[in-house]
This record gives C-alpha cells, structure tokens and sequence, in this order.
C-alpha cells in the first residue's frame, strides 16, 4: 500500500471543503479535515483541509509542506490571502493545481512566482494516478496521539518512508527509540506499507506519557540547529536577528532563533526536527497586508 497526499488551498473554508467532497470522502473532521479514496487496491489518496484559514496559518503551512500535490481555489474579490497561498505554492514548487484562470488570478499566481501550475476548470479534470510521488524522506509524520485499551499506545499519521511492522524508530521531541508493533491502513492490519501512506500505528512498550507529545519517527536524520541559504519572498517582512519564527519540514514544525547574514542563516530549533532538503520559515503574526510565509532555506 502507498498514497498521495493533496492539500487544499482557499481563503474560503466552504470552498476549499467542497473541492476536497467531490474529490473523496470525509472521514476524519478537525482542523484539518481528511478526506480519502481508494483510486486503486494498493493506492490511497488523502485530501487535506486546513479549515481554520485564514486565521491562522500554521495548519495551511503544515498540511502543504507535507503534501505531494497542492490545489489552489481563488475567488474574487482576490485579496491579501490570495496572494499569501500562491506564495505558498510557489515556494514549495510542488506539483500544483490553480481551480479556475481568469486573468486576474493568472496575474497574480504570476507575481507571486508560481511556475508550472496546471490549471484546471475542474478537480474532476485532475489524474490523481499520474501524480504519485516516489521517494524516501526517511521519517514517519505523526498528528495524534492516544491510548486504546488493551492495545496501548497507538499514532496516526502519514508514513514519508517504507515501514514495517517491527522497525524501530526515535520519536521526536522526547528521543525515545520506540518498536511498531502494527500497522493498519483504513483498519485492515498490514506487514508493510509505502510512502504517502495514512497509517495507524500500535507502539510496542512504550506509554502514553512519554509519547503523547510526538510530532515525528525518524531513524538517525534529526537536526537541532539549521545553517545554509535563505530565500526571501516578496510581500513579507525582512527577518530579524534574534527574532523566534516558525520552521517547517515535511509537516513538522518548530520555532527557532535566526541569525541572518548576507544570504546566509543560522536557526537554533527549540525543538528537533527531521532532516529535509528545505525548510519553510513562516510567523503567525500579520497586519493583514504583509504575507505571513517569510522564506525557505535552502543548502
């Protein structure tokens, strides 16, 4: 079993909800809602939701840098937050997908850098079967935690790497060296499952309390401190030495202290994080007009 995983993207919640119902179903209702379908035996799609855009952006940074695909739906009056989640796509330089091209939103997908975005009338238009990402990011993503009875701790996130029962993994933040004890998919039990897969996991020995704070599984590839390029955005604030901002990687986020210099930076996370080609800097805060995504480093 593998997967895809799709974001969606709208300064409308109601929008953004009925791209991901004609696409799959609803299964799992929250912040980010999930939506999935099977779009063959061995191959699950999952569409991600971050309803609570535009108040906050973390959960639309998060589900984005951890997605395969992002679909993007523009509506006029276009505004501010248009322009904030075209630059969203555009830094992440992910196969994209713009619902609609008028040329107003042409324009504006332009000057906030968007290359190569197919655009479409229709999700109906899209062959999600063609888009299926074949890579190893080496870490497992998890976004809840809890204890089932008689079962012991159990996860559910997204698997960025080939796993099977029994692998060992270090969870993050507490560094603890866990055991998968199963795996399941939809709930059918699987030995083996492949990248992009939604997964639950049953963790072997370890409780609850030790656990309940993971946000990732990685093996050996975590990183407490970031040092290579940054690129900066139009739209946004310049960074500022000492400032705590908010660094993302595959999903995974922590805040860090930067140190720019030229185009060179330094972040120390507060928390750990699995390795990545680029990380995305983005800060919660905005006056409305600036774009709450800053940058990505780059190596």
């Amino acid at each position: 079993m593998r997967g895809i995983i799709v974001t969606v993207l709208s300064k409308s919640p109601e929008k953004a909800r009925e791209i991901a119902g004609s696409i799959a179903k609803l299964e799992d209702k929250n912040k980010v809602e999930i939506y999935y379908r099977k779009l063959s035996p061995d191959l699950l799609l999952s569409v991600l939701v971050p309803t609570d855009y535009p108040d906050s952006i973390l959960n639309a940074v998060s589900t984005a840098t951890l997605s395969d695909v992002i679909i993007f739906r523009g509506d006029e009056p276009l505004n501010s937050f248009d322009g904030e989640l075209l630059l969203l796509m555009s830094t992440l330089e992910k196969k994209s997908m713009i619902i609609g091209g008028d040329e107003r939103i042409k324009k504006l997908a332009s000057s906030a850098g968007v290359k190569n975005a197919l655009f479409v009338d229709s999700p109906h238009e899209i062959r999600f079967e063609d888009l299926a990402v074949d890579k190893d990011a080496g870490f497992i993503y998890i976004d809840r935690v809890f204890p089932v009875r008689g079962v012991g701790t159990v996860m559910l996130g997204y698997a960025k790497t080939s796993i099977r029962a029994h692998d060992k993994f270090v969870s993050l933040p507490a560094k603890k060296e866990i055991e998968i004890k199963s795996i399941q998919v939809l709930d059918v039990d699987f030995e083996e499952v492949g990248y992009g897969t939604r997964i639950g996991l049953a963790i072997k020995g370890e409780e609850y309390e030790r656990l309940k704070e993971t946000y990732s599984l990685v093996r050996d590839n975590m990183t407490e401190k970031i040092e290579g390029k940054i690129v900066k955005l139009p739209w946004t604030v310049d960074l500022k030495n000492g400032n705590e901002y908010h660094i993302y990687s595959e999903g995974c986020y922590s805040t860090g202290i930067v140190e720019v210099e030229g185009d060179s930076i330094r972040v120390q996370l507060r928390k750990p994080l699995p390795e990545a080609k680029e990380y995305l800097i983005a800060t919660p805060n905005t006056n409305g007009k600036m774009s709450r995504i800053l940058g990505k480093i780059t190596f």
